[in-house]
């Protein structure tokens, strides 16, 4: 008997204890989501929408665009509200959820509930051929795509041209003949699918050009030996001393055109591209060369001594920027996010994301004896 009272006390007190415990760790856990709650609300209204990054963008959170009111106090829609605290508010007053396209249920986590009012959006800015994602696996998964071409539901470039009268002052033919050099090209990766770097080789053999970076055997880094470039200071120094600027893609796939091109534009140096960017949408009018409009490398490097040895001609290139403005900033995308979710949703789901984003029969991005003749002849 008194054997039996024992089982039944050790029992009861057992059970005392695993209810005390998950009681005051639940209630801990409550009182943390509750004042993050109320702490957020005392700044928000009943229409702000909650955007929560569900997945880390690479190394970074805050996915370029930052977190709180800050990403949207620009834009037309500004009350809205981006985090990675998973705990800020309950999971069913999140309107978007952020993924990169690394995203892993496994590492990251399945978020535990999923309501109609609720969008996830899929991200990323890099070229399919350099993303390694199993994207068959989230068939019917993702609402909006935020990538970098055009046809995405919220379009996250490297850059934006908007049209606008600036007031820009052409550059002085003095500013000009002063550039002593004619070409640059900075890279440091050497083997590529948009195969570049043949066309690099071969239009050498017609002009100068400087190789900065990994690639070639220039340096404009802030410390001998450091490998990486000092972006900033380059572009400052290419902007002084050189007339073109080869700004070529490492893929050619659809809309791909990254910060190569915009870091230029917003310099007085004619970008010289290579890439399947759309320029016509992705550059304002005449402030590109396409290395595709020319029929092999002898005749690109003709034009551009053309244009080395005609001003007049070669300040025409700059006539766009007293009628565009480019902008580097990514709220660009917060402020597409922002407006979407203000509007009445309409309901959409992508049933094939892979093919999406490959293309039927893999027609994103060319390759080899697909690619522009200027190169492809070179393979």
């Amino acid at each position: 008997m008194l054997r039996f009272i024992k089982k039944k006390l050790f029992l009861a007190i057992a059970i005392l204890t695993l209810v005390y415990f998950i009681y005051f760790a639940n209630k801990k856990f409550r009182t943390v989501i509750s004042e993050n709650h109320n702490a957020f609300r005392s700044k928000s209204s009943n229409d702000t929408k909650v955007l929560l990054y569900w997945t880390p963008f690479w190394n970074t959170w805050h996915y370029f665009m930052g977190y709180g009111f800050e990403p949207f106090k620009d834009c037309e829609y500004k009350n809205c509200y981006a985090t990675k605290d998973r705990n800020l508010v309950p999971l069913e007053e999140v309107n978007a959820l952020l993924f990169h396209t690394s995203y892993n249920k496994e590492e990251h986590g399945v978020p535990w509930i999923r309501l109609p009012h609720q969008v996830y959006i899929i991200m990323n800015v890099e070229a399919p051929i350099y993303i390694y994602a199993d994207l068959k696996s989230y068939a019917s998964y993702f609402n909006w795509t935020m990538t970098y071409r055009f046809d995405s539901d919220i379009v996250r470039r490297h850059g934006f041209v908007f049209k606008e009268e600036t007031g820009y002052k052409m550059p002085s033919k003095e500013f000009v003949q002063n550039k002593t050099k004619l070409a640059a090209w900075m890279v440091t990766n050497c083997r590529t699918p948009g195969r570049r770097e043949e066309l690099g080789k071969e239009i050498q053999k017609f002009m100068n050009v400087d190789v900065y970076g990994r690639c070639g055997n220039l340096t404009c880094a802030k410390k001998k030996g450091d490998p990486k470039i000092s972006a900033a200071e380059c572009y400052d120094m290419i902007e002084k001393n050189y007339k073109f600027y080869f700004a070529w893609e490492n893929s050619y796939c659809t809309d791909y055109a990254t910060e190569k091109l915009y870091n230029v534009l917003v310099k007085d140096v004619v970008p010289v591209v290579y890439g399947a960017g759309d320029y016509k949408r992705a550059a304002p009018p005449n402030s590109v060369l396409n290395v595709a409009d020319f029929e092999n490398a002898s005749k690109l490097a003709e034009y551009l001594k053309y244009l080395d040895k005609n001003t007049n001609e070669y300040l025409k290139y700059f006539e766009w920027k007293k009628h565009y403005r480019i902008t580097l900033s990514p709220m660009h995308a917060a402020c597409q996010i922002c407006k979407k979710l203000h509007e009445p949703l309409k309901q959409s789901i992508y049933d094939n994301l892979d093919e999406w984003w490959w293309g039927k029969n893999n027609s994103i991005c060319k390759q080899e004896e697909n690619l522009p003749k200027i190169v492809s002849d070179l393979l």
